[in-house]
């Protein structure tokens, strides 16, 4: 994989008032966009003072972690803490803490905040060591493989043939790290390697295997985390999170699968969102594909140093597309009497996401759709876009989104919804 955001996408919003029950809001779906700009990222110097290479042990010893009784003595942690001092931003030195067993052997490394580190020990991944083996997560799906790929570096490429809402990958990640920008480079390596060097063996070299972008040896782990990384949002604070098997998938401005990061379980997952064939190569889009082409490129270029020549970027059309999208939208989110939006023009909508490639953010027009039949009667078709809408927000937005809340309100009866017969047919 070329290049991971550096924050945690979040998926286009809705915003509605879920308050009004029988007047509509001005706009009921606005800002259908990512939110997705860039954060303040680790700082990668590209000279490193004279300072010697750090070296990554080839295991991490355990003598030092067992008391006098043979036994660790370190809770949920299988280290003791190595700790920076007092960081003035943060108002909090950081930790590194790692969990040898964490998924059945996976293991997990973790620098954060002594604060953050407690609530991370109250999360059902780390209390309920079920809860990651009864939703398959750290399981090999038999989906996907990895292979080189002319220009692209390692790819993801479908095992089989795959359906629409299939899981492709659910995965924790190996590294969490606290996003800041206070430490030197060289003292920040120093803490990352050391999370990195307490890992299982198998993990430990999965993640030295992923690509970076600096391809500068003495700070190799946080280059690694530069070009894979994600971001969750844990005790009210980004951390910078590598998932090294996701980290495979290549971006595409037409995704073929889609995916949201669950914080309570730490977990990465995919879906595939239209049919995949057997050895097809497996996409996602690591910035918004509803923006222009020249601030698509523009985003991937500044921030993970490729220039994007996908079907889509390289089309004339595109932008002409995007334009009549959002007329559309517009259109549609008219409740005035003199409204011009109708199911014919949801429709339309539709159609024209498809025929961007656009089928893993399908939730924005399923959403009008299910508005639009239901403004003129039409529960039963509204009742099937809302349902559409919903298994959308689940591979896009995870279970806990407050956009479910829209749709959900909307099947428990379409007929005593503020949208029924808005509309004239």
């Amino acid at each position: 994989m070329r290049s991971i955001p550096f924050e945690f996408l979040l998926s286009s919003f809705l915003s509605v008032s879920l308050a009004l029950s029988r007047n509509p809001p001005v706009q009921i779906l606005s800002n259908q966009c990512w939110h997705e700009f860039p954060l303040s990222s680790v700082l990668l110097q590209t000279s490193y003072n004279g300072v010697d290479e750090l070296v990554i042990p080839s295991e991490a010893s355990t003598s030092s972690i067992l008391g006098s009784t043979g036994q660790a003595d370190f809770g949920p942690w299988s280290y003791p803490l190595v700790c920076t001092g007092v960081l003035q931003t943060l108002g909090s030195k950081l930790c590194v803490y790692t969990n040898a067993s964490f998924g059945d052997g996976r293991g997990i490394s973790i620098f954060t905040t002594p604060r953050i580190a407690a609530e991370f020990v109250t999360l059902p991944a780390l209390q309920d060591p079920t809860a990651l083996d009864g939703n398959g997560i750290n399981t090999f799906s038999g989906s996907w493989y990895a292979e080189e790929l002319p220009g692209k570096g390692v790819g993801m490429l479908a095992r089989r043939n795959l359906k629409p809402k299939d899981r492709i990958t659910a995965y924790t990640p190996a590294l969490l790290a606290h996003l800041e920008d206070e430490l030197p480079t060289m003292e920040r390596e120093k803490y990352f390697r050391i999370a990195i060097s307490q890992l299982p063996a198998a993990t430990r070299d999965s993640y030295l295997q992923l690509a970076t972008v600096y391809g500068k040896p003495q700070i190799r782990v946080q280059d690694i985390v530069k070009a894979n990384t994600f971001q969750l949002h844990i005790g009210g604070q980004n951390h910078l999170a590598v998932f090294p098997e996701t980290s495979r998938l290549n971006h595409d401005c037409s995704p073929n699968a889609q995916y949201y990061l669950d914080p309570a379980l730490l977990t990465h997952f995919v879906h595939a969102t239209r049919p995949i064939a057997k050895g097809e190569e497996i996409t996602i889009s690591y910035t918004s594909p509803l923006e222009l082409t020249a601030d698509r490129q523009l985003h991937l270029s500044q921030g993970f140093h490729f220039t994007c020549a996908c079907s889509r970027c390289t089309s004339k059309s595109t932008d002409t597309t995007l334009s009549e999208i959002r007329d559309m939208q517009n259109a549609l989110n008219d409740w005035s009497s003199t409204s011009k939006a109708s199911p014919k023009l949801a429709e339309k909508m539709l159609q024209l996401y498809r025929k961007e490639g656009l089928e893993g953010f399908l939730d924005i027009p399923y959403g009008f759709a299910a508005l639009a039949y239901n403004a003129v009667g039409d529960s039963e078709r509204a009742t099937k876009y809302a349902e559409k809408a919903v298994d959308a927000i689940l591979m896009k937005d995870g279970p806990w989104t407050p956009n479910l809340r829209i749709w959900n309100e909307m099947l428990q009866d379409p007929k005593t919804h503020w949208s029924y017969r808005r509309r004239k047919r």
